[in-house]
Parts: C-alpha cells; structure tokens; sequence
C-alpha cells in the first residue's frame, strides 16, 4: 500500500488528554480524539476544529469540541479516525488493512470531504483490486463521485475488457433502465479511450449512435476536449436530451 505520511510527534501515549469527542448523526456513542492529530491529517477538519475550538475558549466553558461525521455509521466514524492515528505515527499495516478492506468504498467517501489523500489511495487500492463485472458499474460511480482517478481507470479497463459480462449484470441493466444518461457516458467514455477490446464487443447499436449525434450536437466532447463530466452536463442539458433519449 502506498505509505502514510509521518508527521513528526510522538506516540498516542504521549498526547495530552483528548479534546474533541467525534460523533455521528443520531449516535450517542462518542469516539475521543486529539484535535492535534485530526488536524494534522484533514486540512477540513483543522478548519472546522480551529473555529469551534475558537468558540469554546470564548465560552470559557470546560469540555470537548463536538465533530460530527454525517452519513456513516459509528463502526465507519471509528476506523476512520483510528486510520487518522496510524498515518499519523506510521503503525503497522495490518490494522490499517483491515479497516480498509472493511469500510473501502465508505472510508473512501470521508478521505475525499475531509481531504486526505494518502487514505484515498489506500482505499482506491482496495477497491479496485476486488473489482468484478458486477461491481464495476457502483465503483465507476462512486469514482466519479469522490474524484479517484486511480479507481476511474481500473474501472474502465475492466468495463473495456468485459464488457459483454458487464452487460449482463443487475447494476447495467438498472443503469440502462433508470439512467439512460449515465450508460450513454460510459460508453462515450470506452469509445474515447479507443481500446481494441472495446471496439470488437458487440454493444447497443442504438447508444453508439447516440454517442455520435451527442457530439454532432456539441453536448459530448470530443476526444481531444476535457474529460466530460456527467454531473455538469445532466443540469445543463437534461431538458434537450429527454426527447432524443425516448426515441
């Protein structure tokens, strides 16, 4: 795994007494923390800390700074700021592997709000070493979603190589049925990359072709434009595209 990095400082045991208590949405359970090293790790969660430690002191009121992490489950919240602590004094893997492996695709989430990298990486890793044809479509989303290139261009050369068992899967079929939108990307994004796997599958005549009147229309990119992106092009263009993609 890529390594974490290792701020100087000593060890846990050396730290002065917690002072933030990490919490989740609708959780009584409270997971102690060092501000000193959840701010060493996020530059997110050093600002947030850096104001409500600011309030806490004006207060003149004694007790621990209150962080939440929305959307994840206190099992989650947990790993996730033992991870924090192992990069910060380099310990060894085994505990970091299984935190990983464990919560991936979540901790991969929080590694891009809370910005930090070497977590995302681990977790990219992670999932794209057991992607499968019937996981692909999830993490080529959850790629996109969370800006993971590493894990975007594992997902696409599976899809390119497998495409037929992609195909056939529950994920492309709910895909193709409640997102046309977002299966026409992919396949705009596996015919850019111009993959002889790719172009000797038999695919969906009907999206190739809308592949091409898309740019004819200047609503996809050409191959030498930017990276096209899904999300911006949906709010800006859904109202075109509902006729062309009923036909």
């Amino acid at each position: 795994m890529p390594e974490a990095p290792r701020p100087d400082g000593g060890a846990a045991a050396t730290l002065a007494p917690a002072d933030v208590d990490v919490v989740t949405t609708g959780s009584r359970r409270k997971i102690p923390a060092h501000s000193s090293v959840l701010a060493s790790a996020s530059p997110v969660l050093e600002s947030i800390l850096q104001r409500r430690l600011q309030r806490v002191k004006e207060s003149g009121k004694p007790g621990r700074v209150l962080v939440r992490i929305r959307g994840v489950t206190d099992d989650v919240a947990a790993a996730f700021v033992r991870l924090l602590y192992a990069g910060r004094r380099g310990d060894g893997e085994t505990v970091v592997d299984e935190d990983v492996e464990r919560y991936a695709e979540q901790l991969l989430v929080l590694a891009h709000a809370y910005g930090v990298p070497w977590l995302k990486r681990w977790c990219q890793e992670a999932i794209g070493s057991r992607l499968t044809p019937g996981t692909v479509v999830d993490a080529l989303q959850l790629a996109d979603l969370c800006d993971a290139p590493q894990l975007h261009l594992r997902c696409m050369r599976l899809l390119a190589k497998e495409f037929r068992a992609v195909e056939r899967t529950e994920a492309w079929r709910f895909l193709r049925e409640n997102d046309p939108w977002q299966e026409l990307d992919v396949l705009s994004r596996l015919q850019d990359a111009d993959l002889t796997s790719w172009e000797t599958r038999t695919l969906d005549m009907h999206m190739l072709h809308m592949v091409s009147l898309m740019r004819k229309l200047g609503f996809l990119p050409n191959k030498t434009s930017a990276r096209y992106s899904p999300l911006m092009k949906r709010s800006q263009y859904a109202d075109s595209l509902i006729p062309l993609l009923s036909k």
